[in-house]
């Protein structure tokens, strides 16, 4: 039976910025509900509490000149981490730190063998640099988990991001790195923040070949999204993939504020579905999936129900 962890608890609902802003804990409070809801049905999901990243993890990614910067604003709580998208709060540092563990935390479950699958929410905060926050994210768990996984001998890692936005972080943060595979489809970066992801990107040197961009026209829906999808799916078979970490971003459905796309829930769905099989193909069954962005309440937390309970789905 595939067994799925859903990370969920106070402290990583922490990982909220004040006064309206669009990243808040609001995001993952209906998510939450509907979890808690059906968790008797499915034996085999269950919660996991969250977990803190101590500052030797956060280094393995980020600048110890950054670090610094974060935790004197998270001090203080006044301004902005970077040009006007991220704004401080007293308790930012820990708040992001406890991002970065949980999603730790998943890849360990995963790799000692003591659940199949697992699902951080507040994670696949992609946009960070290593010397900088953008776009919402302060500390880009993804990218700590893509040097964990290298440190424990794994040599394909397959990063999938269906994020509305391009992860430009994890892209261009392992551009010449040929352990890590990167696919991304996402809104075209002539239309949306941040800009980037080009088709003619493809990584340099040894890993050339090893990065994708599949950027989507302004108002794409389900159909534009299955068809890139079908091109996801060859390049993840021919990856043969020991891990798979899937950021799963909802701003691509229809009804984001932020984002043009039109996507429903089933985009989600046919995703999850197609990684879920390739992952128990190659991987062992290992899915480390995050939650990623997503502006509309009610999108993402449809969006990401469908992703846990495909996830849990033992067809």
């Amino acid at each position: 039976m595939h067994s799925v962890a859903v990370i969920l608890g106070e402290n990583l609902k922490k990982y909220s910025f004040p006064n309206g802003h669009p990243f808040s804990i609001r995001r993952v409070e209906l998510f939450e509900e509907r979890i808690r809801e059906i968790l008797p049905a499915y034996e085999n999901l269950r919660i996991s509490e969250p977990a803190r990243a101590n500052e030797s993890e956060l280094l393995s990614f980020h600048t110890s000149e950054y670090l610094d910067f974060v935790k004197e604003s998270s001090r203080r709580g006044l301004g902005y981490l970077d040009k006007g998208d991220t704004p401080s709060f007293k308790g930012v540092f820990e708040a992001a730190s406890t991002s970065v563990g949980s999603t730790l935390k998943g890849l360990r479950m995963l790799l000692g063998g003591e659940i199949d699958h697992v699902f951080n929410p507040i994670g696949g905060l992609h946009h960070a640099q290593k010397d900088s926050a953008a776009g919402f994210c302060v500390f880009n768990d993804a990218a700590i988990a893509i040097i964990e996984a290298q440190k424990a001998g794994l040599e394909r890692i397959l990063y999938v991001d269906i994020d509305a936005h391009h992860g430009d972080g994890v892209f261009y943060g392992f551009y010449d790195n040929a352990a890590v595979y990167v696919v991304d489809i996402h809104e075209d970066g002539r239309y949306l923040y941040p800009g980037t992801g080009f088709r003619h990107e493809r990584g340099i040197g040894e890993a050339t070949g090893r990065k994708k961009n599949i950027p989507l026209p302004r108002g794409a829906g389900d159909l534009e999204f299955k068809e890139a999808f079908l091109e996801a799916e060859i390049f993840a078979n021919w990856v043969k993939p020991q891990l798979i970490i899937f950021q799963c971003g909802a701003d691509g459905l229809e009804g984001d504020p932020i984002t043009h796309l039109r996507y429903t829930p089933n985009s989600h769905k046919l995703a999850t579905l197609s990684l879920h099989r390739i992952a128990h193909k190659f991987s062992e069954g290992r899915i480390l999936a995050l939650g990623g962005g997503g502006y509309n309440l009610k999108n993402v937390s449809n969006a990401w129900l469908e992703v846990v309970l495909e996830l849990a789905n033992n067809e």
